[in-house]
């Protein structure tokens, strides 16, 4: 990566949340500006990459538990079983929301 793609996305990272500075100095090496930068990445860009997996995880499973209703296997199951799977969906887009608002939250604090 070049020095310039390197800088461009350190203040995108910055502009994102990813990274906060913490400290900073500029100083002349060889009459060149040179520039150091402490960051740490922010505790609320981690929760929103953890949070994002989860969310694609259980979307994941959510679509391979469709995949199963729609089978003819599905429609073999005993009333019980059947219902208790569609609990499970409901269950697991109920907890998609909450993820989803989760998210939406955090993107909104960091900005």
């Amino acid at each position: 990566m070049s020095v310039k793609e390197t800088v461009n996305d350190f203040i995108q990272g910055v502009k994102a949340g990813k990274y906060e500075v913490v400290a900073s100095t500029v100083g002349n090496f060889s009459g060149q500006p040179e520039f150091t930068f402490t960051v740490n990445v922010t505790k609320d860009f981690e929760l929103l990459e953890r949070l994002k997996e989860e969310l694609n995880e259980l979307w994941e499973k959510r679509q391979r538990l469709d995949k199963f209703m729609s089978k003819n296997v599905f429609a073999d199951l005993s009333h019980e079983e059947r219902y208790a799977m569609l609990r499970q969906r409901e269950g697991m887009t109920d907890y998609m929301a909450a993820l989803y608002k989760r998210i939406e939250l955090i993107k909104e604090r960091m900005k």
